[in-house]
């Protein structure tokens, strides 16, 4: 449950945002200009509750570590979180190009 936590959950809240902003460019870029109006509102309500569960996420694994050993981890997470940041980053030029 707390690799789940840590890895899913706050993995997820980049990963449903980037589908959002994909679905509202797809949308006004393309299903607009031929007359179809599609909702999202599943989508846009996941992408906009992930940040929440991600920051719940990082609390619990912090919580089961001694206090002493608490700094430690929260800058294993920050160095996890960037590196999947380049990762998505580098999947969205893919993506765009």
């Amino acid at each position: 449950a707390l690799g789940y936590n840590l890895a899913v959950e706050y993995l997820a809240a980049y990963e449903k945002q980037w589908l959002l902003d994909s679905f509202r460019a797809l949308d006004k870029s393309f299903l607009q200009n031929q007359g179809r109006n599609v909702e999202f509102e599943f989508l846009e309500i996941h992408a906009e509750g992930e940040p929440e569960h991600a920051d719940l996420g990082h609390k619990a694994v912090t919580s089961f570590v001694p206090a002493q050993h608490q700094n430690i981890l929260a800058r294993a997470m920050e160095d996890h979180d960037r590196d999947f940041a380049k990762f998505y980053s580098e999947l969205a030029k893919m993506l765009t190009n």
